[in-house]
């Protein structure tokens, strides 16, 4: 089968996350909510966005599941869910850093040379336009680099959802895998990523818009004794902010998590040349 382009791969997670909007839309909605719980609450948001992908996944095999079908393989150990997102998290972090120290001392010490060459200071370099244009020349590349770097890292665990919702492993092998069949695709991944952003953005402000003037005028009819006291400033916005992040997750959660089970299906397809059918069907 031929690879899909990033344009298709878009195309086809809008297309799973329109053809099951109504179910999709509830599941992230109940997920949501579960933020509102520590801990056990942030364990199952995981596990439903998990959820949505293995619904997805199994569309685009032929294979469909029911909600409860899939919950019982999603459920059976939902821990992991939260493990694995600290240890994606952990690990991004840890790379941004020492991509950060490896790439300023890089910088620093090339700056260094050439000030020693041209034999100026590098305390002085603003005298001499040509050791500000060397300055340049490394800085902004640098500094470009590194506030690219968490993306072009991220991009590694992008699809680590799925090998943890369709194989029995635990997080450190979800993770494993997605690092391994991930390599060689980081470009089309960063593509897939750029284009879904632009596609949520509008999404974002518009929804974001919308729900500040509802919220506004809701709250300015019934609650203006609430909204009169200074003391309760800190808890509106906390009120505000968790609307707007429900509203705002709701609509953008099951389109990213369709869109990883595409670039999933498409890698697993190109890289193994699996029957991800008959690979899946086993698995049930």
């Amino acid at each position: 089968m031929q690879q899909l382009s990033i344009g298709n791969v878009v195309n086809l997670g809008f297309y799973l996350y329109r053809s099951h909007l109504k179910l999709y839309f509830k599941l992230a909605f109940i997920a949501h909510l579960w933020l509102l719980v520590p801990i056990y609450g942030w364990a199952k948001f995981y596990a439903i966005a998990g959820l949505i992908s293995r619904l997805a996944f199994q569309d685009l095999i032929g294979h469909p599941e029911t909600v409860q079908a899939a919950k019982s393989q999603v459920n059976h150990n939902f821990w992991k869910f939260l493990l694995t997102a600290i240890l994606v998290i952990l690990s991004v972090i840890i790379l941004f850093l020492a991509f950060y120290i490896v790439s300023s001392l890089i910088a620093g010490g090339l700056f260094l040379i050439i000030s020693f060459f041209l034999g100026t200071s590098p305390r002085l370099f603003s005298n001499n336009p040509l050791v500000s244009v060397f300055f340049l020349i490394i800085i902004v590349p640098t500094v470009a680099a590194i506030y690219i770097s968490p993306f072009w890292f991220y991009t590694y665990f992008f699809v680590t959802d799925l090998p943890l919702v369709l194989d029995k492993i635990n997080s450190f092998q979800s993770i494993s895998t997605s690092w391994k069949i991930t390599r060689g695709h980081i470009r089309r991944i960063l593509g897939v990523i750029f284009i879904s952003v632009l596609i949520t953005v509008p999404l974002l402000t518009l929804s974001w818009f919308v729900c500040s003037l509802l919220i506004g005028g809701i709250l300015g009819i019934f609650f203006q004794s609430f909204l009169d006291n200074p003391d309760n400033d800190s808890l509106l916005g906390v009120l505000v902010f968790f609307i707007l992040n429900t509203v705002t997750g709701v609509f953008t959660m099951p389109f990213w998590q369709s869109v990883k089970a595409v670039v999933y299906y498409d890698i697993r397809c190109r890289k193994e040349g699996l029957d991800l059918k008959m690979a899946s069907d086993r698995q049930l």
